[in-house]
């Protein structure tokens, strides 16, 4: 069953209201679909010196909520997510190995259930593309084992263009499939939006697969016709 990945050039770039979009998208499309964020962290920075304390210590973490809101109603909480933790800085602890109980069985069976009940899942990461899961293992790592095409989201600001780059470059060249990038602009106040967004269209090796304009509360906005040009994903999700 098809399946697609959701990466950032960083984190609050709009990965999330990049997958409400392509849900939204989807569904008006008839497609079957549901989303998956696989780990969801929060704002407490302080370093979890008992780490499986905080896996489920709430079902509140926004991203998984706006994710959950797109989807059909027959799913829960902890069908699209997991593993919730109240840490923003969970994947540092993880490649430091001061978080020892994320399980990449638990990741891999979760999908499978989805893919199992849905024709087609639009899987949200972590922060960005090489995020750790774990010391030895990222999301890149995860990503190509399990054969998800990519879709890179790109938060228009200062520094960009260079972040687009380098992550599209590393997609590429790990034998991933980039199957196209979103625009979403995070700055209003930010001058030559529309060079910038050239300059990338010109650069990246995938093709711009819309752009969400800056606007307050997109998690609650009807996003779908932000996605201009759907048809690489449409062509994907038809296979």
């Amino acid at each position: 069953m098809p399946s697609l990945f959701i990466t950032g050039t960083d984190t609050n770039v709009g990965k999330t209201v990049v997958t409400r979009a392509i849900i939204q998208m989807l569904t008006e499309h008839h497609f079957s679909v549901v989303g998956y964020k696989p780990i969801a962290c929060g704002g407490d920075d302080s370093l979890p010196t008992e780490p499986t304390q905080y896996d489920y210590a709430t079902e509140d973490n926004p991203d998984v909520l706006t994710i959950l809101e797109s989807c059909p109603k027959e799913v829960c909480y902890r069908d699209i997510n997991s593993y919730t933790f109240i840490h923003s800085s969970t994947p540092v602890f993880a490649a430091l190995d001061a978080v020892h109980h994320i399980q990449l069985e638990k990741l891999n069976s979760d999908l499978a259930k989805l893919e199992e009940k849905f024709p087609n899942v639009v899987v949200e990461g972590t922060y960005g593309w090489l995020t750790p899961i774990n010391k030895d293992y990222s999301f890149a790592d995860w990503v190509i084992q399990n054969n998800m095409p990519v879709v890179l989201v790109v938060g228009i600001k200062e520094g960009c263009v260079n972040h687009a780059l380098l992550t599209a470059n590393e997609i590429l060249q790990r034998g991933g499939k980039l199957i196209g990038w979103v625009a979403n602009r995070v700055n209003p106040g930010l001058r030559h939006y529309h060079e910038l967004i050239e300059l990338l269209t010109q650069k990246i090796n995938a093709p711009l697969l819309g752009q969400i304009p800056y606007m307050g509360h997109p998690e609650r906005k009807q996003l779908a016709a932000y996605i201009q040009n759907p048809e690489p994903l449409l062509e994907y999700f038809q296979q």
